[in-house]
């Protein structure tokens, strides 16, 4: 175990949690046994395993990956997102399904090259519901939004299957309002009013890329308790300058009742300034958001922050909101470099970071390249401590763009933040 401490009240202990691991996924099973079930890739297998001593020990319980075949496409559904709702009781489960061509992701990364990848049309939200601890579950329902007027094929507000796509993937978060309303925060490619996907020039000044925003899908379970009826948000629609959109939405209720939703942004143009990671704040339960800006200390100084992913929530064991990010010292552009990685708590009435919270939860060492990234994590909260927990295994930019060489330890760690009470 590796402990570290700032001058903020925040300690961080580093455990391993497997050799030569990712995970994808992480989540309770009920909510009163420590029962974890994760989707895991082990090697070149990717699995399920169950714990039922709050991750003591790990048993293999069934092959986490789901692909169809559909002509020359396939169908994928990976790294699903649970959600324990205590009012009905009940485990939700939901998964983004997207089709990928022949190509795979993406047909390319350089200029004029169209990098629009199918599955940026064909992203579509199943969810299902177990009842008894993940033992048995029902039938995947795709996500429709409530109305007559939407269906399998336009299931929501701008969004139609084959045109455009919706994800709330492995990386994102169920909010439950105190309420009990649940909120779902969604990234989204939209269509201009041609009903063509909208694109903004990269930072090389090609009209390359699919440009995402972000909205919230709003659920209130029916009466019988059958199901939940979905009601979409308005878009959150990027800033001029940030190329690439918004995307990877994280939500957090505040005491007031407001929510804030923190955004990644890709800021990659020219005349961009520097990354940032945005915010918008909603005053009626995630049925409609402002305008996005980017997020600051009190003094008005960018929080800089790469094109990379990030977490919002409200801890249970305090009351407090945090957000997880890269933030770095210095501005930088695009997605890199993700290091170090923090944990900050955000002001709930002016939604700003707080500079004397800001903890470092990973950083670059001596024997990493320039190009170590620590990024793509599962967070959860544990059940028995009540602290964030996140489980990160070191990756590398030259996935993307060769970098120089650096020894990355390939395995999956835990760290969890012991928070104030």
């Amino acid at each position: 175990m590796m402990c570290a401490q700032a001058c903020t009240g925040i300690v961080v202990e580093k455990t391993l949690h497997e050799k030569d691991a990712f995970v994808r996924s992480m989540g309770y099973l009920s909510p009163e046994k420590p029962i974890l079930r994760e989707a895991i890739e082990l090697g070149d297998k990717f699995v399920y395993r169950v714990s039922e001593d709050n991750g003591k020990t790990w048993k293999v319980t069934g092959d986490a990956q789901w692909e169809e075949k559909r002509g020359e496409c396939t169908a994928e559904r990976r790294g699903p997102v649970l959600h324990y709702d205590p009012n009905q009781k009940v485990l939700i489960e939901f998964v983004t399904e997207q089709v990928y061509g022949p190509e795979g992701d993406y047909p390319g990364f350089t200029p004029n090259v169209d990098a629009t990848p199918l599955q940026s049309r064909t992203g579509r939200i199943f969810y299902h519901f177990s009842r008894d601890e993940g033992k048995s579950w029902a039938e995947y329902k795709q996500l429709i939004q409530a109305g007559s007027q939407f269906d399998d094929k336009h299931w929501a507000e701008g969004i139609y299957y084959e045109k455009n796509a919706a994800s709330f993937d492995e990386l994102l978060r169920v909010t439950q309002l105190r309420d009990g309303t649940l909120v779902i925060p969604v990234h989204l490619i939209y269509l201009d009013t041609d009903g063509k996907l909208v694109k903004h020039a990269d930072r090389f000044g090609e009209f390359i890329w699919p440009r995402e925003a972000c909205a919230t899908f709003v659920g209130r379970w029916k009466k019988d308790g059958s199901d939940i009826d979905w009601e979409m948000s308005n878009i959150v629609d990027p800033p001029a300058h940030v190329s690439a959109g918004v995307c990877e939405p994280a939500v957090a209720e505040m005491e007031n009742g407001n929510l804030m939703m923190l955004m990644r942004g890709g800021t990659c143009a020219w005349e961009s300034i520097p990354s940032v990671k945005l915010f918008t704040v909603s005053k009626d339960g995630g049925r409609s958001w402002g305008p996005p800006v980017p997020l600051t200390y009190p003094d008005g100084s960018f929080v800089y922050s790469p094109a990379s992913c990030s977490n919002l929530f409200r801890c249970s064991k305090n009351g407090k909101v945090y957000a997880i990010a890269n933030i770095l010292p210095e501005p930088t552009r695009q997605s890199d470099p993700r290091y170090p990685l923090k944990i900050v708590e955000i002001d709930q009435d002016y939604f700003w970071a707080l500079p004397e919270t800001e903890t470092v939860i990973a950083d670059r060492e001596p024997r990493h390249s320039s190009g170590v990234r620590f990024s793509n994590w599962q967070r959860m909260e544990d059940q028995v401590t009540g602290n964030p927990v996140i489980y990160l295994t070191e990756a590398m930019i030259d996935t993307v763009i060769p970098s120089t060489d650096g020894v990355l330890i390939p395995d999956a760690y835990r760290y969890e933040m012991v928070v104030p009470d």
